[in-house]
Formats: structure tokens, sequence, C-alpha cells
């Protein structure tokens, strides 16, 4: 009756073991240590493997329990054999992430017993994964803010980026240079621009309320809207060309904007140098126009003489002279003329 307790007690607790053993989330291993003559563990024998480590390693049971490490996985041999033989001697688990086939692992390794090792490994695959995927983004994005970066800081125009709450969070080197600040992170949009001199374009103040940054921030796209600021580097007025545009997240909910500012003065200059000179060659042609009429009375006269040259041929001697001089005056004032046209600009 003793034995048939004892049998029982024994086949309830390899049940127990096996089911343990055989849990759907470990891949499970016993290793045996093999000594040579001397005592040295020289390989290691698997005894036993779950169901899950057979899988991941693609073997079938009866070709993996009685063979060693150096047959199952020789390219590892060299590695596993040691790190197997230090968890035994120094009797202390170890862990470590390794690949068994196309399953990333993490390996706990402990001792059972004065020959006996357990590696037991937990499926890490999807967080392998998840670490990549995230590593593979993070480099995505470091690599678009060096571009952003590297463009921002070469472009002449000033930009500037601000926050709900109406701070300066960027400004790239044109515009820090331009207002002759080191940084503008974190500063009040109306601390920096009350500061300044800014004027509509028919040269009347324009109020902080006005200013594109606030206005994208409610929501205003402002496009190519013209200001004239005195720049405190250098004190003169300058025309510049302002875009803001407030910054949306997925939701569109605004949680920024965004401003370019154009230095336009260069242009302003231009176009009042040409319409100037359009002035002039107005007023010019004009006057020619009426000059040129000065000759035609004189040619007028000189042929209603010629048509009395019979009754007086003394008007030979005096009316084609007369004509000539009045015909190089008429093609002087028509190569004027030319002259004024080959110099307008292009339409």
């Amino acid at each position: 009756m003793g034995q048939d307790k004892g049998g029982g007690l024994k086949a309830e607790s390899e049940r127990r073991y096996r089911a343990i053993f055989e849990n759907p989330f470990d891949l499970i291993a016993v290793l045996d240590a093999v000594r040579n003559d001397d005592g040295a563990i020289v390989d290691w024998r698997y005894s036993d493997a779950n169901a899950n480590w057979l899988r991941s390693l693609g073997r079938r049971r009866d070709r993996v329990l009685g063979r060693t490490v150096g047959e199952i996985m020789p390219a590892r041999a060299a590695e596993l054999i040691p790190l197997y033989a230090r968890v035994l001697t120094q009797s202390r688990p170890e862990q470590h992430e390794e690949r068994m086939g196309e399953t990333d692992l993490l390996t706990s390794l402990f001792p059972i017993g004065k020959d006996s090792i357990v590696t037991s490994g937990v499926d890490i695959s999807a967080r392998i994964r998840v670490e990549a995927e995230v590593n593979r983004l993070l480099e995505v994005n470091r690599a678009e803010r060096e571009w952003l970066s590297a463009l921002l800081n070469s472009m002449t125009e000033e930009v500037y980026f601000a926050d709900p709450q109406h701070r300066y969070t960027y400004a790239n080197p044109a515009a820090l240079r331009e207002f002759g600040r080191d940084t503008v992170q974190g500063v009040d949009i109306e601390k920096i621009v009350t500061q300044l001199e800014v004027f509509r374009p028919d040269g009347t103040p324009r109020p902080f309320a006005e200013a594109p940054p606030v206005r994208a921030l409610a929501g205003e796209i402002v496009r190519d809207e013209e200001q004239i600021v005195r720049v405190p580097r250098t004190g003169e007025l300058r025309h510049r060309q302002v875009s803001s545009a407030p910054v949306r997240d997925s939701s569109g909910r605004i949680i920024g904007s965004v401003s370019v500012v154009r230095d336009v003065t260069d242009k302003h200059l231009r176009e009042k140098e040409s319409q100037a000179a359009e002035r002039r060659r107005r007023k010019l042609i004009k006057t020619l126009a009426h000059e040129l009429r000065n000759p035609l009375a004189p040619l007028r006269t000189g042929i209603e003489l010629l048509r009395k040259v019979r009754e007086q041929p003394q008007l030979l001697d005096t009316v084609p002279p007369m004509m000539e001089r009045q015909i190089r005056e008429l093609v002087a004032l028509i190569d004027r003329l030319l002259d004024v046209f080959q110099d307008a600009p292009p339409a």
C-alpha cells in the first residue's frame, strides 16, 4: 500500500513538473555537464527540452535529447559551453538576450544540481521589433531634424516659431542676426514686438494686435503682408513682407504658429526708381512729341513756296536749305525718341 501511495505521489509530482515545464510561454531546456578525465567541463548534453524550445530550434525531441551543445549548436558552442559552466560553478543565475531560429529570447540560466543547469527563454521578438521600429523612427526623426535645421540655418529669410502661449520657441540665425539677439526662446511675442517701431505700408503705426504671429495663433493665415520696421541693428527703416500660419496637430488643434519674413527694401527701391524713370520718360516723350510739331510748320510752308517756284525762281536758293534743316531737326528728334524707348525696361 505504501508503495502504491509513493508511486502515486511520484506520478503526481511528475505530472506537475511536466505541466510547468511545458508551459505555453517559455522555452525550456535542461543540460547536464560533460566532463573530461580531469573533471573539467568540455560540453553540455541536453537531457530535456519542452515543445516550445524544440519548435524554435526546428528539431524533434529524439534528435536533441542525449546530444551535446557542440552537436546541436556548433556555431555557438565556444560561447555557450563556458557560459553554462560559469553559471554552474558560481551557482548564480544569469540573463542574456539571444536569437534561436527566428525567435528573439530573453534567456535565464540557473543551476539545479551539481552538474545540471536550466535555460529558460521568454519570447521577446515583439519587443525587439518594437524597439527596432522605435529606433528607426528616432533615426528618421533625427535625420529630418538635421535636414530642417540645415535648411533653416541656410535661409536668408527670417523664420520664427511661437507656441499657443504667445511665446517664441525658435528663430533661425537670419532672424537673430537682424535683431541682434542670441535667442528668443521662451520670450513673449509682445515683449519683442512692442519694442520695435512697426508701421503699416501707408506709414501709420501698426498695433500689436495686428502682428501676423498673433493672428496666426488665432487661426488666421497671413500671406505676404507688408510692413515697415525700424531695425534695431542699424536703426534704418526697412520694408518687410510677412507670412504667418497656424501649426495644427492631427486633431486640428492649434499648437503654434510659423512666420517667414522677407526683406523687400531693395525691391521697393527698385520699384520707386523704375516709377521715377518711367515718369521721366513720359515727360520726355511728351516734350519730344510737342517739339516734333515745330519742324512741320516750316516744311508745310516750304512745300507751298515750292509750288510758286516757276513764278519766283529765287525760291530755289532759300526754300530747299530751310527744308533740309527742318528735316535734320526732325530726324534728330526721332533719334531721341528711339533712344528713350531703347532705355525703357522690358515690360
